[in-house]
């Protein structure tokens, strides 16, 4: 073997070594754990490698949940751009976005759980890893709502307060949403999607004065 396909296998070697770090801290927090009562010593032993193994993929635990918080957002942002993008209208746009990142949140309910909770949490690197993703997903849509009003020639204001609106909404429902009984989550899908509705009018009717 060359050296130059050691040095790529090693590498590999250490990216799923790390993934897997990654993927049993995700899925104690699908079972229902916090991640703060998540030691070092115990992902390690999930993921099959020696606790001292741990500091070669991370600094810390801190390092590791900040890490799982910027996966779960990229997927997220992935997720809403393709919905953005393929939406005909205002209205498939709303029911699509709402429908979507629900069922993101229902598939990956200890990551949206966790990055509900940073967004509160007194730990300042996670709520502002938190709060980053939300800003940027709420930018990502100001910059999609603008641009989808000028091609329909209709004027919007406060696009970014509209935008901010409507993600605390998608978070905030999707997440109480995991908690609902099931005869109840088509009422709450339907409120969000109404809440959303009255966003956008508001800021068109604002967009004319």
């Amino acid at each position: 073997m060359t050296r130059a396909l050691l040095k790529v296998t090693r590498q590999q070697q250490k990216a799923e070594t790390r993934q897997k770090l990654l993927d049993a801290a995700a899925a104690e927090l699908a079972s229902g754990r916090s991640f703060d009562t998540l030691s070092l010593r115990e992902v390690a032993k999930l993921a099959g490698i020696a606790p001292t193994s741990f500091y070669r993929h991370f600094h810390d635990m801190e390092g590791l949940g900040l890490t799982l918080i910027e996966q779960c957002g990229e997927s997220m942002r992935k997720l809403i751009h393709d919905v953005l993008h393929q939406a005909s209208n205002g209205r498939s746009l709303i029911r699509a976005s709402v429908e979507t990142l629900f069922e993101f949140f229902s598939g990956n309910q200890g990551m949206s759980r966790m990055i509900l909770q940073e967004s509160i949490s007194r730990q300042p690197e996670f709520r502002r890893a938190a709060e980053r993703l939300m800003q940027t997903m709420s930018s990502d849509l100001s910059d999609y709502l603008e641009e989808e009003a000028r091609e329909r020639g209709v004027p919007l204001g406060h696009a970014q307060f509209a935008a901010d609106s409507m993600v605390a909404i998608l978070f905030t429902a999707g997440i109480a949403l995991l908690d609902a009984p099931a005869d109840e989550r088509d009422r709450r899908v339907e409120t969000a999607i109404i809440q959303l509705r009255m966003i956008m009018r508001g800021a068109e009717a604002m967009g004319q004065q």
